[in-house]
């Protein structure tokens, strides 16, 4: 679809081969421009409203006469398949067309004449949509490379990449003002971006060479080159600064699994599933010792601080230590699990290893006793770093990083926001930082002293195993499954003084099956032009349900549409029209309770926007949910006073000793309990619902009556148990019907049953007919003399197992069934669907 210039008219073009146009005030067909022989793609107004371009599967654009409808002119000859997207220049003279064949990027027309322009070719992959920025020296294009790409309009040259959606993009458009690009992806988002310059956490570099899986990757102690490691059973030496591949050396027979620089950066050290830790000559690529004493592979490998010692851990579950000068085998720590990582303190003297088993072990270096071991892991622990002070111990693993007290073993925090198993932890050189790398295909950075998540870097397209900083923090490489090396950048933020929370907090856990909102705040803020948040919470607490932009953007913002995965919610959105300041709300968020309990709900990935496109991370505050007081009323204890406990009460009667439904405390379960459950139906501060949602849960009419009858026998008159006979009362009111009613079927459509509900408000017979769509009668459900009241859970409703009288199923289609309840009739439809 497209609008024209004035909003007045929209074209559409459909896979039917038509462009349409239609009335935007009226919604009426205005004209069917007909000619394309294949499915139109995309439709674009050009800017004066005057002519329409479409671009079709049958390798044509066509250029019509938007009030007329006649077509103007065909451009052909240049597209060798069809047409995925057009787009007219601001000033109406070019048009921009994509092409659905790799190698071809998009072709430019001259509008008045028809003419080729000029084509644009050098993408390997479909580009499925094109845009020209507003000065028309411009044009972003998407496709399936999962880039956005950023090209001179003039001379055809790529001016930038933008990488980050990890799926097709099938939408690209540019900001009003130019200075932003929006895009649209199959990976389910959204993403902003800024035209003008690089994004300031951005991709730097890809190190391609390798040709299996890296396991490892490791800066020298300058920064100026990487090692890495590989399936490939090679190590390779680059060039930080350019990516060349400088050396690659070779002598393991088996996957290279850890590579490690020694501390004065002139030798290598790297671990293989062959079994043996290898020492190589950084500058020559020389194989200067082979240590050898494992008994399966070498998984990881660790330079001491002085450069002295290696240690190396293995499937064999020991951790060795080796003397570098001479290959000897200083020491063998028994582990009792395969060891997947290990690391030297600061010191020397300590090592910490991670285990197959989940605990993270600590070692004294000189003595090889085990000083201490860290639980919490629930699986597998890969890998493990100290801290540049040797104060903390930080390990990856269960989809979580977790840091540690090194001196006593303390939990400190535990990193949550992977969603699959993290191989790779390091410290930032000043230990403010962490980095991970995780299965999920992502590297995450986060704040050391806060638990803060601060950036993802996406890029990889598998699973990525190890992470490390730069010597001068500003760096991170990861080493991927991809078969590839990559560079990231990661510049330090705008400060801010801003504060996003969750409001209300605390907050008591409202009943089971009730909803509970909450609001994103902003405070204290300046500039603001779009945020994102991901909001973190407990599952087997909360559901979510919805989410909807509060009012602190400018009006016009777009709410970008929320992600929920796993326990996390991400929302973003953005304006292209202004700034706000102050205090305000972003978000309003809502969650069903599945079960009360308290529970924390976590801030992360918190980042407000200006519209240049300069970033800040506010401060954050997370929600606090707490459980209610429980009430001996609650017999079910699910948080509320209502019929599901009246029920269970009702189900108890007679029963003596210790009992649930003993509200009362006597002994015996009997019609005073029950009545002091009616009486403090709605005795919570969440004014929770009386009267259940599940009609299963809900007792017939003559139940009631004949509890009624019994608590008016008891003929207390204690002003509770009084209150509790005016609840059953109300009760028995709700169930007594007005009118005779017949309901819809559920489900539907079914496949092979359904279930009737209706309500009687007279006893009398009961049958309910169904018949074909041609009138015919297909069954007769003869349900005889019912009394008044609802008929609506399965085990009071109608049953139609989907036969008919012959016991034979129906085919797919669309039924009707009638009640017939004395003078009543109704009818409805319901679909079969096989």
């Amino acid at each position: 679809m497209a609008f024209s210039s004035d909003g007045n008219t929209i074209a559409s073009g459909s896979f039917d081969r038509t462009v349409r146009l239609w009335d935007a005030n009226t919604g009426n067909h205005i004209r069917t421009l007909t000619g394309h022989t294949g499915e139109i793609m995309s439709v674009a107004f050009g800017p004066d409203g005057n002519k329409i371009a479409s671009a079709s599967k049958d390798g044509t654009i066509r250029l019509w006469d938007a009030n007329t409808g006649q077509n103007i002119r065909t451009l052909t000859g240049r597209h060798t398949s069809w047409v995925n997207s057009v787009a007219f220049s601001p000033n109406g003279n070019k048009i921009a067309s994509a092409h659905a064949s790799s190698g071809l990027v998009f072709l430019l027309w001259d509008a008045n004449t028809g003419q080729n322009i000029r084509t644009v070719t050098g993408d390997t992959s479909r580009v499925y949509s094109v845009a020209f920025s507003p000065d028309g020296n411009q044009i972003a294009s998407g496709g399936s490379n999962r880039t956005v790409r950023l090209w001179d309009a003039n001379t055809g040259q790529n001016i930038r990449t933008l990488t980050g959606h990890t799926d097709d993009i099938n939408s690209v458009a540019f900001s009003p003002n130019g200075n932003q690009i929006a895009s649209g992806s199959d990976d389910g988002t959204v993403r902003l971006w800024d035209a003008n310059t690089a994004n300031t956490r951005r991709h730097i570099r890809t190190f391609t060479g390798h040709t299996d899986e890296v396991y490892s990757v490791a800066f020298n102690p300058d920064g100026n080159k990487i090692a890495s490691s590989s399936e490939d059973e090679t190590i390779r030496l680059w060039d930080a600064n350019t990516g060349e591949n400088i050396r690659t050396f070779t002598g393991h027979t088996n996957s290279s699994f850890s590579v490690a620089f020694s501390p004065d950066g002139n030798q290598i050290a790297s671990a293989s599933d062959d079994t043996t830790v290898r020492l190589w000559d950084a500058n020559t690529g020389e194989n200067i010792r082979t240590f050898t004493g494992h008994t399966d592979g070498a998984l990881s490998v660790s330079f001491s601080p002085d450069g002295s010692k290696i240690a190396s851990a293995s499937y064999d579950e020991t951790i060795r230590l080796w003397d570098v000068s001479t290959g000897r085998e200083i020491r063998t720590f028994e582990n009792r699990d395969a060891v997947y990582g290990v690391s030297f303190s600061p010191d020397g003297n300590k090592i910490a290893s991670a285990s197959q088993g989940g605990p993270v072990r600590l070692w004294d270096t000189n003595t090889g006793r085990e000083i201490r071991t860290f639980i919490g892991h629930t699986y597998e622990v890969y890998s493990v770093a100290f801290s540049p002070d040797g104060s903390k111990i930080a390990s990856s693993g269960d989809e979580t990083v977790r840091l540690w007290d090194a001196n006593t073993g303390r939990e400190i925090r535990t990193l949550t926001g992977h969603t699959d198993e993290v191989p790779g932890v390091s410290f930032s050189p000043d230990g403010n930082k962490i980095a991970s790398g995780s299965w999920d295909e992502t590297v995450r950075v986060w704040d050391a002293n806060t638990g803060r998540h601060i950036h993802t870097f996406i890029g990889h397209t598998d699973r990525v195993f190890r992470v490390s900083f730069s010597p001068d923090g500003n760096q991170i490489a990861s080493a991927s499954s991809d078969g590839t090396v990559r560079l990231w950048e990661l510049m330090p933020s705008a400060t801010t003084h801003a504060t996003v929370s969750l409001s209300p907090t605390p907050v008591a856990s409202p009943a089971i099956g009730q909803q509970l909102t909450l609001s994103l705040k902003i405070a204290d803020a300046e500039n603001v032009a779009g945020y994102q948040a991901t909001v973190a919470y407990d599952t087997t607490a909360l559901r979510y349900v919805e989410s909807a932009n509060g009012d602190y953007l400018p009006s016009g913002a777009f709410f970008i549409p929320p992600v929920a995965e796993g326990n996390t919610l991400t929302l973003a959105a953005s304006s292209l029209s202004g700034e706000s300041d102050g205090d305000g709300t972003l978000a309003n968020i809502t969650f069903e309770v599945v079960a009360v309990k308290a529970s924390t709900l976590r801030l992360t990935d918190v980042l407000l926007t200006d519209s240049s496109g300069g970033s800040s991370i506010p401060k954050i505050e997370n929600a606090e949910i707490t459980e209610r007081p429980q009430l001996p009323e609650d017999v079910n204890q699910d948080g509320v006073v209502n019929i599901i406990d009246l029920t269970i009460v009702a189900t108890n009667f007679g029963a003596t000793g210790q009992n649930a439904g003993d509200v009362n405390g006597d002994g015996v379960v009997n019609i005073i309990d029950l009545t002091l459950v009616a009486a403090a139906f709605g005795n919570t501060a969440a004014a929770p619902e009386i009267w259940s949602r599940n009609l299963d849960v809900l007792p017939t009419r003559a139940e009631v009556e004949q509890w009624l009858n019994q608590a008016r026998q008891v003929n207390l008159t204690d002003p509770t148990f009084q209150r509790g006979i005016f609840v059953l009362e109300q009760l028995l009111a709700s169930l007594t019907p007005k009118e005779t009613v017949l309901l819809p079927n559920y489900p539907n459509p079914f496949n092979p049953e359904t279930w009737i509900p209706y309500q009687l408000a007279e006893s009398t017979d009961v049958s309910i007919s169904i018949h074909a769509a041609d009138g015919k009668l297909v069954r007769t459900l003869n349900l005889g003399h019912q009394d008044v009241g609802i008929y609506g859970s399965r085990s009071r409703a109608a049953h139609w197992d989907g036969r008919n009288a012959l016991g034979e199923p129906i085919a797919s289609g669309v039924y009707f069934y009638t009640l017939t309840a004395g003078d009543f009739t109704g009818t409805r439809k319901m679909v079969i669907k096989k």
